[in-house]
């Protein structure tokens, strides 16, 4: 397996912090991206203290300048990255009478345009062994019709710029894959939903964070060379049978 570097954004949150241990665990450096830096570079030092190499970045993905001077950074540092993982995102828990305009801007701002934004920065670096690795983490929402427009929407754009990225990357050795998880037990799941989740899941069982980041790990292996342009699905059978959002008696 190539250990070349990892850029997780939203290395912060529950997937993201999970899927960045995972990786400094193989051996991997490992760049953790978040909006706020100090919890950015809190993961990093969690990934030091259990003997892997990281650093911590505060950036706005959203924001193109800041990006191009994360990448000046790390080039500075030799810690330009071969794989990517874009998992920072935003719930907005609204239907289309309680999502105004601007908040659905700003899902579909930092859910696409940012993992948009970070990919097209680091393009050249992923492609430059031949071997790079972008993963998308989407969701069973960008798969289904699903309760909350906005985030909806921008799970199923996310899965769409995967397949339009296989093409902007052909011939270059880079594949590009969406992870579609369902509900996982992070902090963004909201707890009192839990025994329904698992009522409607016919494994009954909700994947922890670590589950999926296992996924993330394969997906970057030399084992996954030739899986590019798929869309994985963690959630247990629910889409093959999505029962999430009918009302019980």
């Amino acid at each position: 397996m190539s250990a070349g570097t990892a850029l997780i954004t939203g290395a912060a949150g529950g997937l993201g912090s999970a899927i960045a241990r995972r990786l400094a665990s193989q051996g991997r450096p490992v760049v953790c991206l978040d909006l706020d830096q100090e919890a950015a570079q809190r993961t990093a030092e969690t990934i030091g203290q259990n003997g892997g190499s990281a650093v911590g970045y505060g950036v706005d993905i959203t924001d193109e300048a800041s990006v191009h001077e994360l990448r000046e950074s790390l080039a500075g540092r030799s810690m330009l990255p071969q794989h990517m993982i874009n998992a920072a995102g935003i719930l907005f828990r609204g239907q289309l009478d309680t999502t105004d305009t601007a908040t659905f801007r700003k899902v579909l701002d930092v859910n696409v345009t940012g993992a948009y934004t970070v990919t097209r920065e680091f393009a050249a670096d992923l492609a430059s062994t031949g071997a790079g690795r972008v993963v998308n983490i989407a969701s069973i929402a960008g798969m289904n019709g699903y309760e909350f427009t906005a985030y909806a929407t921008s799970k199923g754009a996310l899965v769409n710029l995967t397949r339009a990225l296989v093409l902007d990357f052909w011939g270059k050795g880079v594949t590009v894959n969406a992870v579609c998880p369902g509900p996982m037990r992070t902090p963004m799941l909201n707890s009192a939903a839990m025994e329904a989740f698992l009522r409607k899941t016919p494994t009954r069982h909700i994947p922890s964070a670590d589950e999926v980041a296992g996924w993330c790990a394969f997906l970057l292996s030399e084992e996954a060379a030739n899986i590019n342009g798929q869309t994985v699905v963690v959630d247990g059978g629910a889409t093959a049978v999505f029962r999430y959002t009918e009302e019980e008696a």
